[in-house]
């Protein structure tokens, strides 16, 4: 066998060296670095998020749909708001809705009182008033749904009946209802310092 040239021996050394250099980075980990199979998720874990994706793409049509029926019986329920500018023309406005529907029954309004108009939350406020009459059970009952069926939004706060005359079969009745506002007049009228 011949020697090996010097140009040879160096060739050699230069081609074992970048041999080592590439199995190094070809199969063992950089200094600093995971190997790659940590970051890589499972087939398994890849298909339920897969899965879990397509739940909620086939849900946003439908939540779509929910929002939207949502904001139009809002709109519709809203509709049902006292239309006074301010809170004491509200209150006005109630009181007369309480005459309206007392009448509707033939009831005659005994005596009212305003209640002071008080935030329900930062989106409406609650106008109350306070109503006193006479009446039979039946004109109360039917009153009561006629609150229920007011175009505007009406609830009843308190109410108490007390035995009027056991021969006519009337009650005296004190009931406080409440129409409903934006809150945004409330905060007017304490701007105003009303």
């Amino acid at each position: 066998m011949s020697p090996l040239s010097q140009r040879d021996r160096r060739a050699l050394l230069l081609l074992g060296g970048a041999a080592a250099v590439f199995l190094v980075l070809q199969f063992g980990p950089l200094p600093g670095s995971e190997p790659a199979a940590v970051f890589a998720p499972s087939l398994e874990l890849g298909e339920k998020r897969l899965r879990r994706l397509q739940e909620v793409a086939r849900q946003k049509p439908r939540v779509a749909a929910e929002t939207e029926a949502a904001a139009r019986a809002l709109a519709e329920t809203e509709k049902g708001l006292l239309k006074g500018a301010t809170a004491a023309q509200a209150s006005a406005e109630m009181q007369q809705i309480m005459k309206d529907l007392l009448a509707g029954q033939g009831i005659n309004l005994g005596a009212s009182e305003f209640g002071a108009v008080k935030a329900l939350g930062t989106d409406y406020a609650q106008v109350p008033l306070t109503v006193n009459f006479i009446c039979a059970i039946e004109q109360w009952i039917n009153l009561m749904s006629a609150i229920r069926n007011a175009p505007q939004v009406v609830s009843s706060l308190e109410l108490r009946i007390v035995g009027a005359d056991p021969a006519q079969k009337t009650v005296n009745v004190r009931m406080t209802v409440a129409g409903y506002i934006p809150a945004s007049l409330v905060a007017r009228a304490k701007e105003a310092g009303l």
